[in-house]
């Protein structure tokens, strides 16, 4: 329910007024650092317009709140390609927005990282969301705001603050190593993991390995800690060492998101302690376009 979610108050309200109000159909894009809290308020959204017990808050217990929690629901629909949603998807979507709802109720296309579309997949759901289908409710998330200017004028913006350490109940320790993940914060408090106990960074190429073949989240914890390790004791680690460690990533995945993330979490765990920090984001963004990955790891973990 509403009143169980920790956090985003005013977003919560103005979602109650828009319930309210009663759209016949609509599009709304959901904008914030973390990307997995975003998933879980469009979920309740979906929820609210679709729960057979709705007052003033949806119940969360019906067979309709239920399966759209588990993503069972026949006219919930969740878009998620952490690389950009491709066209044929966006005009699979268009198909069954064309076919009658199979529950009869409202139906709902969460999209996630808009902000990662292509043009033509983003002019393909343009098209979707300018006059949508009665019933027809289409919640966008993006992590940022650069995206295309016709889809954000199409749209109801709302932005979702990152919760605080106190919202999701950890220290303040425990959430900077997850940097506020509430996703990875929920998983770890589940566990009886250790974060102090430390993991050398010769270890990350082992980590990735694990964390791939079994998807535990003991092995992401490790990823991270060897990341922490590299951090902490940069300064004593001679040139070889760097490029080791990335000889260590690049030899353990084929998974160029991954590498991606283990290059925003470094950047997210150095913060303002690097002087050549400014630098390191222009390394990190020529990653999006490069062919060559392992030559932007060795520059990027070079100059921290």
């Amino acid at each position: 329910m509403f009143r169980d979610l920790n956090s985003n108050t005013k977003a919560i309200d103005f979602l109650q007024k828009e319930l309210i109000f009663g759209r016949e159909a609509g599009t709304y894009l959901f904008y914030g650092a973390d990307r997995e809290l975003l998933k879980k308020f469009a979920k309740a959204l979906g929820k609210s317009l679709n729960c057979s017990n709705y007052i003033d808050d949806f119940c969360g217990k019906c067979e309709s709140c239920i399966r759209i929690e588990s993503e069972t629901h026949a006219d919930l629909e969740i878009l998620d390609d952490i690389t950009g949603i491709k066209i044929e998807k966006i005009r699979e979507l268009a198909y069954k927005d064309s076919t009658t709802s199979y529950e009869g109720k409202k139906r709902i296309y969460i999209i996630r990282d808009i902000e990662k579309l292509r043009k033509e997949s983003a002019n393909a759901l343009l098209k979707l969301i300018e006059e949508p289908n009665v019933g027809s409710f289409f919640i966008l998330l993006s992590t940022g705001l650069n995206i295309l200017p016709t889809i954000k004028s199409r749209s109801i913006l709302l932005k979702f603050i990152q919760e605080t350490s106190e919202e999701v109940g950890v220290s303040k320790d425990e959430y900077d190593f997850f940097l506020g993940n509430s996703k990875e914060i929920e998983y770890y408090k589940n566990t009886n993991i250790d974060l102090n106990e430390g993991c050398s960074f010769e270890r990350i190429g082992q980590s990735i390995k694990e964390w791939q073949d079994t998807k535990e989240f003991l092995y992401k914890i490790e990823i991270y800690k060897s990341i922490r390790d590299f951090i902490n004791t940069k300064d004593y680690l001679t040139l070889i060492d760097k490029i080791y460690f990335v000889d260590e990533i690049m030899s353990n995945t084929l998974d160029r998101e991954l590498v991606k993330e283990i290059i925003s979490y470094t950047l997210g765990i150095l913060k303002n302690r690097n002087k050549n920090l400014e630098k390191l984001l222009e390394i990190k963004n020529m990653a999006r376009v490069s062919v060559n990955f392992k030559n932007i790891l060795i520059i990027f973990y070079t100059n921290i």
